[in-house]
């Protein structure tokens, strides 16, 4: 046999049991594309890919606080108290102003006993949103007595 033959054979059999590999060199989604595929995912149950996305999303446009309230709240259906924590943080240090994040973070807080501290962004929530039921829920939860 031809040399040349047997060792096109060999490559092949050699590369023909390698597993093929996609590497995405561009990501075509934006931050806004990312968090709508986050919430899709969410809306299934699938939070893993859920977190995925909303951290992809905030990566891409850090100056927006929606995917890291997304985010936190994944990781709050989750009862991960920290990690929502910190989600909730970092959104309102890129927006102070969000009442819906003072809101939630408030509301982990007292998820984990810390009464006083969510006390204050409870009401700091409905300073900025007084209409807001859910917002005065979190505020009365705050007042009452623990259990």
């Amino acid at each position: 046999m031809n040399l040349r033959f047997l060792l096109c054979l060999l490559i092949l059999f050699s590369t023909g049991c390698s597993m093929p590999r996609v590497i995405v060199l561009n990501d075509p989604l934006d931050s806004r594309q990312h968090n709508d595929l986050g919430a899709a995912y969410e809306a299934r149950g699938e939070s893993d890919l859920a977190l995925r996305e909303y951290r992809q999303a905030a990566r891409l446009d850090k100056t927006w606080d929606l995917p890291l309230i997304n985010q936190g709240n994944v990781l709050a259906g989750l009862e991960d108290w920290k990690g929502a924590e910190d989600s909730y943080r970092d959104a309102l240090d890129r927006n102070p102003e969000n009442a819906e994040a003072m809101n939630n973070l408030a509301w982990v807080l007292l998820q984990q006993g810390r009464r006083d501290e969510a006390r204050t962004l409870a009401e700091q929530a409905i300073d900025a949103c007084p209409d807001n039921p859910a917002f005065r829920d979190t505020l009365n939860r705050t007042i009452q007595d623990p259990p």
